[in-house]
């Protein structure tokens, strides 16, 4: 079955249906970063990239889903196996980096090195976060398709029971050094990505990056709302 074009009107773009069947009856919650988002796999070679990247993002979901469904095991546990999941399926350090943008090159090395600490701590807090709201929803993959010569999209949809349509999450997935890995989450068209490096670039240019390094530690503690410039 083609994948439905009513989602996703500002985007009518040629998706390849995936090599295999893409839905789950859980949720998955690694959209930290999140997202969200299993081992880096090195797919068939027979295969096309597209399709590749469709099964790698399948087999990172059915993953993280087992994880969650996990309710056996400990909260603390859960969030364990989910950082090392998403240790395995991104490239955080890339993403910080994107996300800090033009600032990562004005930075000390120390600055660099709390940043990309800090970062890490932010994703950590949003995963246990993202745990207990899972309830159930199932996610299938409609298609996928290269946009350049590194990175695919895969185009994913959730359905939730509180919702009278389902929700797209597209996965921008790099292939890099006979690997696959996550670089960006998009959500109804919105890039995680990029609305961080507004978000952070904002803060930078009001109060420099040691501005933004005290904010994201507010954040991580608890005692602030997520970070924003003050207007």
């Amino acid at each position: 079955m083609k994948p439905s074009t009513t989602c996703c009107p500002k985007t009518p773009l040629p998706w390849n249906e995936p090599a295999v069947g893409g839905r789950w009856s859980r949720r998955s919650l690694l959209l930290t970063a999140g997202t969200l988002p299993v081992a880096a796999v090195a797919l068939p070679a027979l295969a096309a990239r597209s399709q590749e990247a469709a099964v790698f993002i399948r087999r990172m979901v059915d993953r993280a889903l087992e994880i969650l469904s996990r309710t056996d095991r400990s909260r603390e546990a859960r969030i364990a196996e989910l950082e090392r999941l998403l240790e395995e399926a991104t490239d955080l350090d890339l993403i910080a980096k994107l996300v800090l943008g033009a600032y990562w090159r004005k930075a000390t090395p120390e600055q660099r090195r709390r940043y990309l600490q800090l970062f890490r701590k932010m994703i950590r807090r949003q995963i246990a976060a993202n745990i207990s709201r899972y309830d159930g929803q199932r996610i299938e993959i409609v298609g996928s398709r290269d946009i350049d010569d590194r990175d695919t999209m895969v185009r994913t949809l959730v359905y939730d029971s509180k919702r009278d349509a389902p929700y797209r999450i597209d996965w921008r997935v790099r292939h890099s050094d006979g690997r696959f890995l996550i670089i960006d989450v998009v959500g109804e068209g919105v890039s995680l990505l990029i609305t961080k490096r507004k978000e952070f670039g904002e803060i930078v240019s009001a109060k420099g990056i040691e501005g933004l390094l005290t904010a994201m530690a507010r954040k991580i503690e608890g005692n602030d709302d997520p970070p924003r410039a003050r207007s």
